[in-house]
């Protein structure tokens, strides 16, 4: 969708519970994307960056504001109960969905949750119980099978490989890799006031072997540099931290997205950028 909106083949763009803006680094063409299209409309709690160059933005609720249930990777069916009112003019999604599809001329008109929930178990009989799905109720199996046996050694041998193209490869080479943090989960949750007390910015994190070969200590300022740019940042010396890696938490990647190529996944269509090759160069406090 990213190419087909550059190139003027994909004029509008229905984003929900999605911040493209935030999630992909600029070497995705999003930013450019975003501003050829004629007709952008957003579906978020927030005004996020993403929101703030829709046309329209329609207000969903969080999950604390609506009924459901959710599917976990297991294939585990969980409860999702309403705990308080919609705040201001938010809408559950399926609300949201529903109106639209009536105004489109192709309604899929429901009461309530429940009427969804009744169609979905009519549909899938394996949805009928909480808990894990049955055997029988998982289409995917063939593909997990799959995947288990030869093939998946294949493609752990194609097409998962650390991206070379960032940088040529040296002596001092760390592999940077944006994961998760233990205090936070995606971006919201640093709109969380406790949450800031206890992890407010990013920081770098390696092993403190690797960071006593540079000369650097907890919290040093280093540069994070290769071809695609650098940046500048503190430093946290961890000794779970592989030798060799340095992790930086995703939640404040905004910065450091400019050092990670990104690339599409053939089969899947997945984008990938949460790995690059960098170099460490302690700096001078200013």
């Amino acid at each position: 969708m990213i190419e087909d909106a550059q190139q003027g083949k994909l004029k509008a763009l229905f984003v929900v519970g999605e911040n493209p803006l935030a999630s992909l680094p600029s070497s995705s063409g999003i930013h450019s994307a975003l501003e050829k299209l004629e007709f952008l409309v957003c579906q978020e709690l927030f005004l996020t960056e993403t929101a703030k160059k829709a046309h329209v933005v329609l207000p969903a609720c969080s999950y604390a504001e609506k009924d459901g249930t959710f599917t976990n990777t297991e294939g585990h069916i969980q409860s999702v109960r309403k705990a308080i009112d919609s705040v201001g003019e938010s809408r559950p999604d399926w609300e949201v969905f529903s109106a639209l599809s009536v105004m489109m001329d192709d309604p899929m008109e429901y009461g309530d949750i429940k009427e969804i929930g009744k169609e979905i178990h009519n549909l899938l009989p394996g949805t009928r119980t909480l808990g894990p799905a049955p055997l029988s109720a998982r289409p995917d199996l063939p593909v997990i099978a799959r995947y288990l046996a030869a093939d998946y050694q294949r493609d752990l041998a194609t097409r998962y490989q650390l991206p070379a193209n960032d940088l040529a490869d040296g002596a001092n080479d760390m592999i940077l890799q944006v994961s998760q943090s233990l205090f936070h989960s995606g971006k919201f949750s640093r709109k969380a006031k406790g949450l800031l007390q206890v992890e407010a910015t990013g920081k770098l994190y390696l092993h403190p072997e690797d960071a006593a070969q540079r000369g650097i200590g907890e919290g040093d300022i280093v540069k994070v540099s290769n071809r695609a740019g650098q940046v500048v940042t503190r430093v946290g010396l961890r000794e779970r931290i592989p030798r060799g890696v340095v992790m930086f938490p995703e939640h404040f990647d905004e910065e450091m997205r400019c050092l990670l190529p990104y690339s599409v996944d053939p089969e899947t269509q997945v984008p990938y950028c949460k790995v690059a090759r960098v170099r460490l160069e302690k700096m001078a406090e200013t």
